[in-house]
């Protein structure tokens, strides 16, 4: 492996995705660049998915198996202590990449800063033929305060292993990978090319998850999110309102399932932006403590 073609490594977690995990590898076969290694991990598929992806022959290919399905982020995870590349990404498998996306990225590097250790670009959206991501109209250098006050929709880049340093994806918090994002953000130096180097596919039915309300789940989550701290952080100084809402949330759902410590913390957060939402939530408290305490005498007779 020379500076000039770092082995990048493509993470790729799948479940049941018979159907489209041929094109996403493809994809990544086919790139114009071709140091790359495609990790992908499938994630206890029920399907013929692994069936699919054991045709392939090509070296640059590594699979790992989860004998039993454990969630999209664990799968991410198991990839990221496996990979073995400078650079890494992780792509959706049933997403495609254009054929010199990787190489595209990687030119930033040598053609505007050798010290860019995260390089994103913008994806197209099959199913509304648009750019998916919004709010920034040109190339240059980005943050994570523009990131978390102008981007929205889905971007996608490579990043320098390095910035890891062993952090890992909070498996705890379902659709949360922005708390590792940004605690890599924060130590990264981030180009953004305006181009779509990737193709969304949305049409899926396993690309919609909605998912109930539950009690137990969201205060696991609570639970979890206070240690995220450089999100926080990020969110409380570009998204002050999304900030309130979680403080008010982390308060009342800590209190309720009897965790006064982290109640305390979410209180302070809350403390400290808004004096209004704080008096509200305080009417609040009551209410929501007493629908927890029901809650599980209901699940008790069941």
């Amino acid at each position: 492996m020379s500076e000039s073609t770092p082995l990048v490594t493509v993470i790729m977690a799948t479940y049941n995705r018979a159907g489209t995990i041929e094109r996403a590898v493809e994809s990544v076969l086919n790139q114009t660049y071709t140091n790359l290694e495609l990790l992908i991990i499938d994630d206890g598929s029920m399907d013929n998915t692994l069936q699919i992806l054991r045709k392939y022959t090509d070296s640059r290919i590594r699979i790992i198996k989860h004998e039993h399905n454990q969630g999209v982020t664990a799968a991410k995870n198991t990839g990221l202590r496996n990979l073995k590349g400078e650079w890494f990404t992780t792509f959706d498998s049933d997403d495609e990449m254009m054929p010199a996306a990787i190489e595209t990225m990687l030119a930033v590097t040598h053609t505007v800063n050798p010290g860019i250790s995260v390089v994103q670009c913008n994806t197209f959206n099959h199913a509304s033929q648009s750019l998916s991501g919004t709010g920034l109209e040109k190339d240059g250098y980005i943050d994570s305060d523009i990131i978390a006050s102008k981007c929205k929709g889905d971007f996608w880049g490579l990043l320098k292993s390095s910035l890891l340093n062993g952090n890992l994806f909070n498996e705890y918090l379902s659709g949360y990978e922005s708390t590792l994002w940004f605690k890599l953000y924060s130590k990264a130096t981030i180009f953004y090319i305006h181009k779509p180097l990737s193709i969304i596919y949305t049409e899926g039915s396993d690309r919609v998850s909605v998912k109930k309300f539950n009690l137990e789940r969201e205060i696991r989550h609570y639970k979890n999110l206070i240690i995220e701290t450089t999100y926080l952080e990020v969110i409380k100084k570009n998204k002050p309102w999304e900030f309130n809402v979680i403080s008010r949330n982390g308060v009342l759902l800590m209190l309720a399932s009897g965790n006064k410590p982290i109640a305390m913390q979410y209180y302070e957060m809350l403390n400290n932006s808004d004096r209004k939402l704080l008096i509200k939530t305080a009417m609040q408290i009551p209410m929501l403590a007493r629908l927890y305490v029901y809650y599980r005498k209901f699940k008790t007779l069941r």
